[in-house]
């Protein structure tokens, strides 16, 4: 994670400006299904490579929220009419087809139509998928930001737009705070840390501490430290993800 918010502020800068939105792929390969599509690059929620999939030069996880129209074999569904946790989410109906998600109990899903063997379902989720990136080296970005003396946070570099993150709200713990000073954090579906959030720009009304341990969406701004490239979103609002 720590490159990644630099990298595409500026690295995937070069598709910004595309007339056509920009495709959101199932896997790292232009010829890998496309399951949706964002309206601009700041709209890219950057993810860490998962542990099963190689980093390939040219493309940029991303944790990417829709509604999506996905297939349950008939056995996957429970009395209750929900998908049976561990099951997969099928991206057309057959047992051979790529899967979209894997089914956990807390899913919003609704049931769309039943055939013979599959359940057509309609699934609110968020998936990693990829977006095309540019060929510029993280390092190289990351050498032309604007140097500090220290870590504070008013000299931090700073993204040119609010960010809006999704993800689980959680205390920092004293590691993180003590190198960050910061008092909270958003962690993805992997439990890595997406990044470190401020609240001192929060409304009052918003009681920052109901949060802890949801799904949220945070915007703000996002900011990169000079000596720990800890990622850190000076937090505007923050309200539940669904």
């Amino acid at each position: 994670m720590k490159l990644i918010i630099a990298s595409l502020a500026l690295a995937l800068a070069s598709i910004a400006s595309a007339a056509d939105g920009i495709p959101v792929y199932l896997d790292p390969a232009e010829d890998s299904l496309q399951v949706g599509e964002l309206e601009a690059i700041s709209l890219a929620v950057p993810a860490n490579w998962p542990r099963d999939v190689a980093a390939i030069e040219g493309w940029q996880p991303i944790y990417y929220r829709d509604v999506f129209e996905v297939y349950l074999d008939n056995n996957d569904i429970a009395k209750d009419l929900s998908a049976k946790p561990g099951r997969p989410y099928l991206t057309a109906p057959s047992n051979e087809a790529p899967t979209l998600a894997i089914a956990t109990d807390k899913d919003k899903m609704d049931i769309i139509s039943v055939d013979t063997w599959f359940c057509k379902v309609q699934l609110e989720t968020i998936i990693v998928g990829y977006i095309p990136s540019s060929s510029i080296e993280a390092s190289d970005i990351v050498n032309s930001l604007a140097s500090a003396p220290a870590p504070q946070m008013s000299d931090l570099p700073e993204a040119a737009a609010v960010t809006e993150l999704v993800g689980r709200f959680e205390k920092t713990g004293m590691i993180g705070k003590n190198r960050t000073g910061v008092a909270y954090k958003l962690t993805g579906l992997d439990g890595k840390t997406l990044a470190f959030v401020d609240t001192s720009e929060v409304p009052e009304r918003i009681h920052v501490e109901d949060f802890i341990k949801r799904e949220v969406r945070v915007s703000g701004i996002l900011k990169q430290t000079e000596e720990t490239e800890d990622v850190i979103l000076t937090a505007k609002s923050i309200k539940n993800a669904f």
